[in-house]
């Protein structure tokens, strides 16, 4: 019965390896850094950016944006690819125009992945927070892990009640 758990799982692992990698972000103005002004999520192709030698700019397969009540996606931004320098992620890059007659970009470069909100000639900026979400693979890997260690649990208490 075991066994079978275990082989289902790492089944259900492979089968669960994406090709897309997808990433939060949250970002704050830095002027009031404790409050959160933007978030979103966005995907790259792994295949892309593994051929592509983690270097340089690629193009998002998918971006979703939260900014000021307001929302947005890929098809609405322009110029929208991700930053990747010496084989690390730094962020998304893209450009909107946001209902309230501004423009937000998402800025990533020289290490640093931010954005820029400009209305009536002024311009914010603020800083962006990237995390990676984790694949469907890594929450079966997880299960996995925690199913065995709970039939160790188990075996170890079953053998005590004998002894």
């Amino acid at each position: 019965m075991f066994r079978k758990t275990l082989t289902a799982l790492a089944a259900l692992t492979l089968a669960c390896a994406a090709q897309a990698a997808t990433y939060n972000f949250s970002g704050a103005f830095d002027a009031n850094p404790g409050v959160a002004a933007l978030s979103g999520q966005f995907s790259i192709d792994d295949a892309e950016v593994a051929a592509g030698g983690f270097d340089g700019s690629f193009a998002l397969t998918a971006l979703t944006l939260n900014f000021m009540g307001d929302s947005y996606t890929l098809g609405q931004a322009t110029d929208p690819y991700v930053q990747f320098e010496t084989g690390s992620l730094i962020g998304p890059n893209a450009l909107f125009s946001t209902t309230g007659g501004g423009e937000l970009a998402l800025q990533s470069f020289f290490g640093f992945s931010g954005f820029t909100y400009s209305i009536g000639g002024s311009d914010t900026l603020g800083s962006l927070s990237i995390s990676a979400v984790p694949e469907p693979g890594t929450w079966a890997m997880s299960l996995a892990g925690l199913a065995a260690l709970g039939a160790i649990a188990r075996r170890r208490r079953q053998q005590q009640q004998q002894a």
